[in-house]
């Protein structure tokens, strides 16, 4: 893994005024000059930054120092913070690995050698070394290749899978897959390219002899998340309760996870060092209740363990809003707000929708949004799942620019709004094709469309600003 680029340059960038701030007759008093303390190339800088230390998995080393780097950032940024631990639970970590492939001559091509750059590990790969013929069925000392995974291979001593890739048209990118959650799984898996599976199947074919070098450090192991919980307190004499603010810090996959989920991380912290530098600048009074921040150590594990350790405690949380790919979208420019078809979230949507009524196509800000049904599969839903939040009616929001890794319409829910360009009966819902892949690199994802986390930020800290002050 390379080593983390100078975070707290990545601090400074995320604490300067973005530019082109949109005008100050636009939206609510102040909320332009709030606005503007968004930067887009902080946000950038950060996910650079987060992706250097690897892919975060909670519990891992890089998990450890990504934590440890927020907490320090959000103090930066004027806020108390803390490091938690969760819940123990089974985590990996791949930290180096080479894959070779060396095909003999047949007399008119000469032998060879190259490097499978593409070779990603899935996670909870074990530690191993060593050489094997390549063959595309299961026996013993082989090297298999497989065009996807299939449990109950045991014999062969390494599996390489070249049909299981990012959804680019080149499908350069090898998906990063998960093995089952132990430390004996019997041999190493890594993915793939189409390309390098390619070249392989070409060579077997034309019946030349293909011997595969692997090595692969790892470690398996129970383990703690670490999360960072950062407070920005609420002004004098207000009740109780606290917004929560939050984004899923780990790749999840086990991938470099730019776009999913470094991206998120980067805008809760951006709302957060926004919001408090204009409190101490005097732009902006305190919050009307209690605002807190969270990048959980990993995602849906982290969070059960807040729910069932911090709530309830010393003060009621009254509602979420989650960040989960929130730097990129590959097939449309749109800010999404989910899930519409839960009744306690219309009021925070309707606060939303109000932002976008006010600032949509200004500059900072999408000019296209959609709200859309549930699609599960983030934190936010752990929330909206709870007893705490369906007896309180509480809401809990994911925002987004792109789910899932190809173009998806849903059904639109019944008296919502859904595509704010047309008036269709389904929406439409942004992709990445580099989602859990090798390919959500900054360079793919972020830093080509920077300006999805600027989106992202500026919506829901005044949304959230104006919701509490409706309480």
């Amino acid at each position: 893994m390379i080593a983390p680029i100078a975070p707290m340059a990545a601090l400074a960038l995320a604490l300067s005024p973005a530019q082109d701030p949109p005008p100050a007759t636009i939206g609510r008093p102040g909320e332009a000059r709030l606005a503007a303390l968004v930067s887009e190339a902080g946000a950038q800088a950060n996910v650079r930054t987060l992706c250097a230390f690897g892919p975060r998995m909670g519990g891992t080393a890089s998990g450890t120092r990504a934590a440890a780097w927020l907490a320090r950032a959000f103090e930066q940024g004027g806020l108390a913070a803390e490091v938690v631990l969760d819940d123990e639970h089974w985590c990996h970590s791949e930290t180096a690995w080479r894959v070779t492939a060396s095909v003999t001559g047949d007399g008119s091509e000469e032998a060879l050698t190259i490097e499978l750059a593409s070779a990603w590990p899935y996670g909870f790969s074990p530690t191993a070394k060593g050489r094997a013929l390549l063959a595309t069925k299961d026996g013993e000392d082989a090297a298999l290749l497989l065009e996807r995974w299939r449990r109950g291979t045991r014999e062969a001593r390494v599996v390489l899978v070249d049909g299981v890739t990012s959804s680019d048209p080149e499908r350069k990118y090898a998906k990063v897959l998960h093995l089952s959650e132990r430390a004996d799984n019997p041999q190493p898996v890594f993915g793939l390219s189409a390309g390098d599976g390619a070249r392989l199947r070409e060579w077997l074919g034309a019946g030349r002899a293909v011997v595969i070098e692997y090595a692969l450090e790892s470690e398996i192991r129970r383990a703690r998340p670490r999360t960072v919980v950062a407070t920005l307190p609420a002004r004098t004499g207000a009740p109780p309760g606290f917004l929560l603010y939050c984004a899923h810090g780990d790749s999840d996959a086990g991938g470099p996870g730019a776009d999913d989920n470094a991206s998120g991380a980067a805008v809760v912290l951006e709302i957060a060092s926004a919001w408090a530098r204009a409190i101490r600048e005097g732009l902006t009074p305190p919050p009307a209740r209690e605002v807190r921040f969270a990048v959980w150590g990993s995602e849906i594990h982290s969070t059960r363990t807040f729910l069932r350790e911090r709530i309830p405690e010393d003060a009621p949380i009254l509602g979420v809003i989650n960040y989960d790919q929130a730097g990129f979208g590959s097939g449309a420019d749109q800010l999404n707000i989910e899930p519409d078809d839960l009744p306690a979230n219309r009021r925070l949507i309707a606060e939303v929708l109000g932002v976008l009524a006010d600032f949509g196509g200004t500059a900072g800000f999408p000019e296209r949004w959609a709200t859309n049904k549930s699609l599960g599969g983030t934190d936010s839903y752990v929330f909206s799942g709870s007893k705490a939040f369906k007896a309180g009616g509480l809401p809990a929001l994911t925002l987004f620019t792109s789910a899932w890794d190809k173009p998806d319409e849903q059904p639109r829910t019944k008296g919502m709004p859904g595509e704010s360009w047309s008036d269709r009966d389904v929406v439409n819902v942004d992709y990445d094709v580099y989602y859990h892949s090798a390919g959500d690199t900054p360079e793919n994802t972020t830093d080509k469309e920077p300006w999805n986390m600027g989106w992202c930020a500026r919506v829901g800290l005044l949304a959230g600003r104006r919701w509490l002050d409706t309480l």
